[in-house]
């Protein structure tokens, strides 16, 4: 029996109303995380709102995930005519790549402001709200707490929802930016870059294991083991996020490495573990029955 174990689901769509109560009414969901980078075709008001509301029906914490300085492209894009927009300004040196969700990368060739060339387009078109990570000799994000992210706390702090993730945290100034805004601020920096794993070596503050983003953003290579020991022993109630069930991605049930992966991160001392906007629905039921059955083991 693993007693000691806590699951954080990532809330679906807001119109989602089954799939919503499915998450939140199950006894294995501890807490929640609303992300934010999801348009729901709401104001940010009515988006506050109605996470309140929740929180309190089902008394569930919810944690509202903020973008930071996480890249992501601004507006629908054809690379053959148009350079890539994204939501933050950077700088390079060269040579440089930005990789796309499910692997996709180009080299980027050019670059103004917030804008990138790239010598050939990704296999499938460019998405708005598609997060990407750019890899570079040298790269400059400039500023952390986007328009939204700062909207959001701000009204959040009026309707006491005042617990975040933030993503991309690398240095105080970052958490700095949150705490101005609200003082009341309980912050879980997620941990998924060079910079913020260094951040980390001198600093004690509640982490999240980012697993996707810091495994491409520090080459991709076996050595993201030994940051995932690194960041448990700096805290040890970090997170442990991403690829947790990733096999219901591309198949109908739990697989073995699913299991082997969890056996892993637990023998790593890791007791938090969340799950990724995919495992909703279906896959939360497949999901679910096998954490039951992680937990009981």
């Amino acid at each position: 029996m693993k007693k000691d174990c806590k699951l954080i689901g990532t809330l679906p769509s807001l119109h989602d109303d089954k799939g919503i109560d499915l998450m939140l009414s199950s006894k294995e969901i501890d807490e929640v995380r609303f992300n934010s980078g999801v348009n729901e075709l709401l104001t940010v008001r009515e988006i506050i709102q109605k996470l309140k509301i929740l929180e309190e029906w089902y008394k569930k914490k919810i944690w509202l995930d903020l973008k930071g300085r996480q890249l992501r492209v601004n507006a629908w894009a054809d690379p053959f005519y148009e350079a890539v927009e994204l939501n933050h300004e950077i700088e390079i040196e060269y040579p440089a790549k930005i990789i796309f969700r499910g692997g996709n990368a180009s080299n980027i060739v050019h670059t103004l402001r917030n804008k990138i060339v790239l010598d050939r387009p990704p296999e499938r078109a460019v998405g708005k709200g598609q997060s990407v990570n750019i890899l570079a000799k040298s790269l400059e994000i400039k500023g952390y707490l986007t328009e939204h992210d700062k909207e959001l706390i701000t009204l959040s702090k009026l309707y006491g929802l005042n617990n975040y993730m933030a993503s991309f945290v690398e240095n105080n100034s970052d958490l700095e930016e949150i705490y101005n805004l609200n003082q009341e601020a309980q912050i879980i920096a997620k941990i998924e870059s060079v910079k913020g794993l260094d951040f980390i070596r001198s600093l004690g503050i509640h982490l999240m294991a980012a697993r996707d983003d810091l495994y491409i953003e520090t080459g991709q290579k076996i050595a993201m083991l030994k940051y995932l020991k690194e960041i448990i022993q700096k805290d040890k109630d970090a997170i442990c996020a991403s690829r947790i069930f990733h096999s219901l991605n591309t198949g109908y049930n739990v697989s073995l490495a699913d299991y082997e992966d969890l056996e892993l991160m637990y023998s790593y001392g890791y007791r938090n573990f969340m799950l990724g906007d995919e495992i909703r629905g279906p896959k939360l039921v497949k999901a679910l029955d096998a954490w039951r059955s992680f937990v009981n083991e």
